[in-house]
């Protein structure tokens, strides 16, 4: 399957900040969401911990995670904490975002769509 890209709408949630649109890559081998370091900071989001992340070229590096991304995506929202990376230009949008807001990749069309088996995003539990 090749890459996927979409466009993300983030924004604060503990400041009410208006929303700023970016170029996110969909990678389902990642974990968690990851921000460029400028949006962040734009944002103001607030850091709450520091974090090993591993590369895929398996360096290791730590990070600060931030908490109160509202993202929008393909007509869903959710709330996460992210990465921030200083190198990205993009978002990485991870498995963690992705299930939660109950999205699929379609790799035909190399698009993400909502799963077509619940209107709301649908989470499988127990």
């Amino acid at each position: 399957m090749g890459l996927v890209y979409t466009t993300v709408k983030l924004r604060n949630i503990l400041t009410n900040s208006d929303a700023v649109e970016l170029e996110g890559k969909v990678d389902t081998g990642a974990t968690l969401l990851v921000l460029p370091e400028s949006v962040a900071a734009e944002l103001g989001f607030p850091v709450i911990r520091r974090q090993t992340v591993k590369y895929a070229n398996e360096e290791t590096d730590e990070r600060n995670v931030v908490w109160g991304v509202e993202v929008t995506l393909c007509d869903r929202k959710g709330v996460f904490e992210a990465i921030v990376e200083p190198r990205k230009k993009y978002a990485l949008i991870g498995a963690v975002v992705m299930e939660t807001l109950d999205l699929i990749v379609e790799p035909r069309s190399l698009g993400i769509y909502p799963n077509p088996r619940s209107v709301l995003p649908m989470a499988e539990v127990e």
